[in-house]
């Protein structure tokens, strides 16, 4: 554990000291502000409407679900940001034999590493939480909405990160390593999307839809928390760990 402590401090210390760690950390906050501000407005307007016009206006709670919707989009950019350099930039650089050498297990540089980016982007949303302070200042937000949903966008930054790291570890450069991130981040997006248009036989459109995301994110983003939906995560990161884990195990060995 030690070891991996050891790994995630230095890994995250250099995120703060690096130019890419600060300017991501600044434009996540920024989107996230300019989505706020947006949505703010757009919650007034409705609220306005119903008053005018009758019906129900839209609970507060759901800004955040707004807001966390859109972060699934800007994820694509920010996460492979943050992992490209986490085993592509030190294969590069030669550091990798530096960890291949080290009286340390492939496990425990895989998990140090994967504590490192998911620490940081943890940070992001702690610091985030100014948004919903704002609400429950001038409003009375339902506060069941609004904790599922940052369990939600944790999980999902977390298996991103997870599935960033085996891309990583699998390339060489951190052009590539952010491009096939990216790429494959967008394929598990729309796979809810395309999932329709699959032969139900056998019931793989079930199985395509379960593989996406977005359905275990929108109950989450709904204030539904089920053990399906977090078993789901745990799994998508617990697997992507493991291929990175073998990865570099077979690049030990060459």
């Amino acid at each position: 554990m030690s070891a991996v402590m050891t790994i995630a401090g230095r890994d995250l210390r250099a995120y703060f000291a690096s130019l890419k760690g600060a300017v991501t950390f600044f434009f996540l906050l920024m989107f996230m502000g300019l989505f706020f501000q947006s949505f703010c407005s757009t919650y007034l307007q409705f609220q306005e409407q119903a008053s005018q016009y009758g019906g129900e206006p839209p609970k507060l709670s759901q800004l955040l679900t707004a807001i966390f919707q859109n972060l699934h989009f800007i994820f694509l950019f920010i996460v492979p940001a943050v992992t490209m350099a986490s085993f592509a930039e030190e294969r590069k650089t030669q550091v990798d034999r530096l960890l291949q050498t080290a009286p340390v297990s492939t496990i425990q540089v895989v998990m140090g590493k994967f504590g490192a980016a998911a620490g940081f982007l943890a940070l992001v949303l702690i610091a985030s939480a100014v948004f919903p302070l704002y609400l429950f200042k001038y409003g009375n937000p339902d506060l069941g909405p609004i904790l599922t949903s940052y369990l939600g966008i944790f999980l999902l930054m977390a298996g991103q990160v997870a599935f960033g790291l085996w891309v990583s570890s699998m390339v060489s450069h951190q052009f590539l390593a952010f491009l096939f991130t990216a790429f494959g981040l967008f394929l598990l997006l729309i796979l809810a999307w395309i999932a329709p248009n699959i032969s139900s036989a056998g019931g793989v459109e079930e199985f395509v839809k379960y593989l996406a995301a977005t359905s275990h994110l929108d109950n989450l983003f709904n204030g539904l928390l089920t053990v399906a939906d977090v078993v789901y995560f745990v799994v998508f990161i617990a697997l992507f760990l493991f291929f990175t884990n073998v990865s570099l195990d077979s690049q030990r060995w060459r």
